[in-house]
Order: C-alpha cells, then structure tokens, then sequence
C-alpha cells in the first residue's frame, strides 16, 4: 500500500511541475532559514572548540553595584579584586580561573603594524577549556605566578610571525615587551567568546599591580566541577557570598552578579534584569518555541492554500476514486504522504542550501575562525521540523478534500 501511495504521488508531482516547484520553492526557502539557525544555535550551546566543556562549567562576567533603594547603580566587568574576594574563596567548585576579556592590541610584523585579539589568564584557564595544542604546551602554574613573560600563540598568529619555522622558544614583541612562545593552539572561532583570542598570556605580566585593587574591570571567571549536580549548588553559594558577605564601597551596599550556563547567560541578556537573581532560561525557550511555531505557521498557511488548489484540480480522481470504494482515510493518508514525500525533498534541499550559505560564511573570513558542523544532534532536530512542517501544511487540506461528496467530485465541485 506505502509502495503505491509513493508511485502515486510521484507522478503527482510530475504531472504538476508548476504547482511542485511553487510547493518545493516555499518549503525550502522556509526550512532553509529553520535549518540555518538551528546549526548556529547548536554552535553557540554546544562548541566544538575549547569551549566544548561548557556544560561542566559557569561563568561570571557582569557586576552592578548598588545602593539599598536601586538609585544609585554602576555597572561593568568585575575587577581583579571582586574576583579574589568573592569568587576564588568559594569551595564548591572543583577548579576556578579568572581571566580578561579579549582585547585588540597593536604590534608590528616586518615593519607593518597589525592587529591581534589578546587575553590574559591564569594557569587554571587551560585546565577548564579544551584547547588543542599543535606544538607546546600551556605555562604553567609557576609561570604564573612569577609572572614570566611567556605566550600561548594560535596557527594564525604563528604562520604570520613564523613562517615555516617553529616558533617554541621564540619571541614575540608584545607591547614592547618580549614573550616567549610555549605552546600553539588551533584557531578558536570568534563564537566562543570565553576562549576567542590570538594570543593568550599571564595576567601576571600586567605593567603594573594596580588590577589587584580594582573591584570593576575587565575579568570573567568560569567554575568548573566534574559532578553537573554540582552546578547548581555553585550559583548558590556564590550568590550566598553576595548577599552576606559584601562589604558596601562608598554608598554601594549591594553587589549583583551572576553565575550562569551559556543558555542561562543568553536569556538573561535578552529577557533578564541584570539586578535579578531570576532564572530566566524558560522565558527564552518559549519565546523560541512561539517564534519557530509563527516563523512555520505563515508559510504554512500558504502551503495550505496550495495543496487546496493542487487537490482541488484532483476533484474528479476524488470521485471515481470513491465511487470504487476507496475509504476516507486512505485518501487522507495519500495526501499526506504526497505532502510529507514533497516537504521531505524540499528539506533535502534546504540541508544542502543551508550548508553552502554556511560554508560561504566560513570561507569567507567575516566570522574569524568560525565553523558550523553538521552533526546527528542538528540533523535529528532538523528532521523534526520538516515533519512538523509537512504534518501542518498538510493534515488540513487532505481532510477537507478526502471528505468531498462524490457526485459533486465527479462534477468537478468542492
């Protein structure tokens, strides 16, 4: 029976060239976008890159001081020393390290000024992230803390400074200073924002101490623990230290931060009051989940529209189709197998298309190091949309004209 809906539908399709590539067309265009997103979203809430440890791991990168009336409010990255007095104390986490935020910096190269992204960090940094190493290694926990002048470079930087030579042991003017090269990392793309650098240096080597005393700034830290379950009790005890032991700064008496999972760090940017404590992780899966369903829903409609009128030119097969007893629902199954048959090609199509549009995007350079891979978790998710999909497009239009009276089918009416 399966064997001869698919045939039929088939020649269905043959049969209607324009009603197929005007039904191919919206389907593809649709999921293409679906599918495009989802690869994105997928690259941002589960890396390939040194990131790819995010789920054992949160990180803090926001804080706003304030007054006990919320009338006063300073916010910003936190400095050196909100780290040491409220982030590296906590005994929850298995391993913590602060670091800086990526920064542009000046060198010179053969005599021509260029550009590099920077990041200064701990020892810790390379114990949480999963980087891999070309040649080297990271420095050390020693290094660290003598504040020796060493770099960690990555291929880019490398090629550029070095050629063909190995750059182990060879320095690098950092501004006017000199670093020794202990290790070369693969690229990081620029989508991994706690990680994303071309070079990576103590933050020890500062010029001066003054970051020590510094309560806002420019760090992160990430508090890593090999038990998820943990997780949970991290944020509580971070936000326990907050709200009991800060000591007030001038008129400041609260200090609001925060300690989230990647997902978690995204609604709070878009839905969130950065002076709440609030979770706000189901508000941003149910705006996505209403916008996929609208973003389905329009075209669907016009799908809709569609197959009523591809059907409809079908009325009088409708007919003698149940004058010679065929059932109601096996005509339903046969209009959404066509549907489901139509929408499975078009889904075909945009997985192609949305791996060009992406390909051109990584070969293009515009995202610096970035990559979108396919894998089983985007395909089964893409999957499921090109289902849901041909399922609303289609169930309507295959009732409506599988109930057709007919006499009124064999007279060419609706």
């Amino acid at each position: 029976m399966l064997k001869n809906y698919l045939l039929t539908a088939w020649k269905v399709f043959l049969r209607r060239k324009f009603f197929t590539f005007i039904n191919l067309f919206g389907i593809c265009l649709t999921l293409t976008v679906i599918v495009v997103a989802t690869r994105v979203a997928d690259n941002h809430l589960h890396p390939k890159g040194p990131e790819k440890t995010n789920e054992h791991y949160l990180t803090i990168g926001y804080l706003a001081l304030t007054n006990d009336s919320h009338t006063s409010t300073a916010s910003s990255y936190p400095g050196y020393k909100f780290m040491h007095d409220y982030v590296i104390p906590l005994k929850t986490p298995e391993i913590t390290s602060v670091f800086t935020k990526s920064n542009r910096i000046s060198t010179y190269l053969k005599g021509k000024k260029v550009k590099y992204s920077m990041r200064r960090t701990d020892a810790n940094y390379w114990k949480i992230l999963g980087f891999e190493f070309v040649k080297g290694q990271a420095f050390t926990q020693d290094e660290f803390n003598s504040g020796k002048a060493v770099v960690v470079i990555n291929q880019k930087t490398a090629k550029q400074y070095f050629g063909k030579e190995n750059p182990i042991g060879q320095t690098i003017s950092i501004q006017k200073k000199s670093f020794d090269v202990v290790g070369i990392v693969k690229n990081v793309p620029v989508t991994e924002v706690d990680s994303f650098s071309d070079l990576w240096v103590p933050f020890t080597t500062l010029p001066t101490t003054a970051y020590r005393q510094e309560i806002m700034g420019n760090f992160s830290a990430m508090l890593y623990h090999s038990n998820l379950d943990q997780l949970d009790n991290i944020k509580q005890e971070f936000a326990s230290r907050l709200q009991q032991d800060f000591v007030a700064i001038d008129d400041f008496t609260q200090a609001i931060s925060h300690a989230d999972n990647p997902l978690q760090a995204m609604a709070r940017d878009i839905f969130g009051d950065p002076r709440s404590f609030e979770d706000y992780t189901s508000t941003l899966v149910i705006a996505i989940s209403i916008v996929s369903f609208l973003f389905m829903l329009l075209p669907s409609i016009n799908m809709v529209n569609l197959n009523i009128s591809r059907i409809l030119e079908r009325a009088s097969e409708i007919g003698v189709r149940k004058a010679y007893g065929a059932t109601t629902m096996q005509l339903v199954w046969q209009f959404i197998i066509e549907n489901v048959l139509l929408t499975l090609i078009g889904g075909l199509l945009a997985l192609l298309f949305s791996s060009f549009i992406l390909s051109s995007i990584e070969m293009s350079g515009l995202i610096p190091y970035v990559e979108f891979p396919f894998n089983l978790r985007v395909f089964l998710i893409s999957l499921l949309m090109i289902l849901v999909f041909s399922l609303v497009s289609g169930v309507y239009p295959a009732f409506k004209m599988a109930r057709l009276d007919p006499v009124l089918a064999l007279k060419g009416g609706a």
